[in-house]
Order: structure tokens, then C-alpha cells, then sequence
């Protein structure tokens, strides 16, 4: 087994390494285990660093960009007062159309980031994933003609610790990218499976779209990495940090014959 694992601590937390391997006996029987913990911290806070370095640049980008239309729709406008333009109402129109369109994008920026940083601690008691993705899925229903979302639970799925609405977060953020990959029109796959001997509840989100580079896999998870034209970046890092905060780990693999699957593993 190998799992890296994270220490909350009073102002900073620890990040680990842990390997075990068992040791095996005459006739098959277990003589005990060998376990191995790396301190991986230092390595983990200068990659923080540097990520955190990117996010300010591609911040500064992401605002830069909206800034630029309500410029050019701002001096558009007072150049067709100043000429008397006989279509200024509609110049007035469009442009300030194009404004409020373009703060609705920064406001939606700036909600998302202060989202990530008053992201709370989890509160995590015994409960149901089967509740918490039926409950998120009815939100879907009705919402999108030409996509099929097909739950398929495991029988006998053991309770896990979870904060039930941060797990919906989760569950959102996961099912709105597999909906947008397959272009709303597609099959989003929500699967549940028990591992008993490891101990872990597994729950899968795969989509039939185009699936993710192998390339892009690694820093989907760092903050303001996105495939996407549009958007923070955000949505996946919160992922992240949701599922570390439940002890968890997340992934994404292979969906075929084509497509991606998120795997959280939370345990039971």
C-alpha cells in the first residue's frame, strides 16, 4: 500500500509518504509488515510556492482580459456622444451589454478565489455516499435533454466520514465537467465500489468525451490549471482539497474506449 497523507497542524500541515509492505510467512500466514515514511513537506511547500506563483500571473491574465472589452465598450461610447452619433442608443446598448457581461465574468472570478479561501475545515461524521449523490443528482434532473447520467451503486456500500455538503461540492464540480466534456450531450457514469480488503470506498465519475491528455493529468489538481477556454481554474483544486480533508486521494484515469474517469477513494 502506498498513500500519502496529510497532518493538519496549528498554522501549517505536514505532508507524508507512507509505503507498507507486508512480510510474508511459511504456508502463506502474514509474520507482520514493513512500513516506510517519508517527510515529503519541504518538497510539497516549494511546489505550493511556485504554484501559487502561477496563479497570481494567470490571475492577472484573467482580469486583464475582461478589463479590455469594457475599456474599448466605454470609450466607444463616449466617442459616439461626442460626434453626436444618430445610432447612440444603440451604441449605449451594446456597450454597456458588453460591461455588465464582462464584470458578471470578474465578479464570478473573484467569488471563486475568496470560495478557495474561506473553504472551511471538514466536519466529518458517519453517513451515506449513496444519500449525498442522490440528493446531488436530483438537481440535475430535467437540466440537460441529450445527456444520460446513469448511476450504478454497489450493494452494501459501507458508511464513510464525510461532510455531506462538501461532498456535494465534489460531486458537482465532477459531474458539471463530465457534462461539459461530452458537450451536453453525452453519458456521465456515477459509480460506487466497496474494496474490502484495502478498506477503501471508491467513487467514480467517467464521461464518453474526448478525454484528458496524459500530459495535463498531473497538474489538474494545481490551482488555476484548466482545459477549459473560460473559467478560474479553481473548480478541481477545491476538489482536491475537499477529498485530502476527508483523508481521501483523488485521480483521474482512462475512460474507454475514450473519455476520462475521476476515482475519489475515501475510507470506510
Amino acid at each position: 500500500q502506498e498513500r500519502e497523507v496529510t497532518l493538519p497542524g496549528e498554522g501549517r500541515d505536514r505532508y507524508l509518504s507512507v509505503t507498507v509492505v507486508p512480510l510474508a510467512a511459511a504456508a502463506g500466514t502474514a509474520a507482520g509488515a514493513v512500513g516506510v515514511v517519508g517527510d515529503l513537506t519541504p518538497v510539497m511547500r516549494a511546489q505550493k510556492v511556485a504554484a501559487w506563483g502561477e496563479v497570481a500571473r494567470k490571475l492577472a491574465h484573467e482580469i486583464k482580459n475582461p478589463l479590455t472589452p469594457i475599456q474599448l465598450s466605454a470609450q466607444r461610447v463616449r466617442k459616439a456622444w461626442l460626434k453626436g452619433a444618430p445610432d447612440f442608443e444603440q451604441v449605449v446598448t451594446e456597450s454597456t451589454r458588453a460591461m455588465v457581461d464582462e464584470v458578471e465574468a470578474l465578479k464570478n472570478l473573484v467569488d471563486e478565489f475568496a470560495q478557495f479561501a474561506r473553504l472551511p475545515a471538514a466536519n466529518l461524521e458517519p453517513g451515506s455516499l449513496h444519500d449525498v449523490i442522490d440528493q446531488t443528482l436530483s438537481l440535475y434532473d430535467g437540466l440537460f435533454a441529450q445527456v444520460r447520467i446513469d448511476p450504478r451503486f454497489a450493494e452494501g456500500l459501507p458508511p464513510v466520514r464525510l461532510d455531506a455538503d462538501q461532498m456535494k461540492r465534489v460531486l458537482i464540480n465532477l459531474v458539471d465537467n463530465a457534462i461539459e466534456a461530452t458537450e451536453k450531450k453525452g453519458s456521465v457514469v456515477i459509480s460506487t465500489e466497496f474494496d474490502r480488503r484495502q478498506g477503501r470506498v471508491r467513487l467514480g465519475v467517467a464521461d464518453d468525451g474526448p478525454g484528458i491528455p496524459m500530459e495535463a493529468r498531473e497538474k489538474l489538481f494545481v490551482p488555476h490549471f484548466s482545459t477549459k477556454k473560460r473559467g478560474s481554474g479553481l473548480g478541481l483544486a477545491i476538489v482536491s482539497r475537499i477529498v485530502q480533508e476527508h483523508q481521501g486521494t483523488i485521480r483521474v484515469e482512462e475512460n474507454p474506449p475514450h473519455g476520462a474517469r475521476f476515482v475519489v477513494e475515501l475510507p470506510a
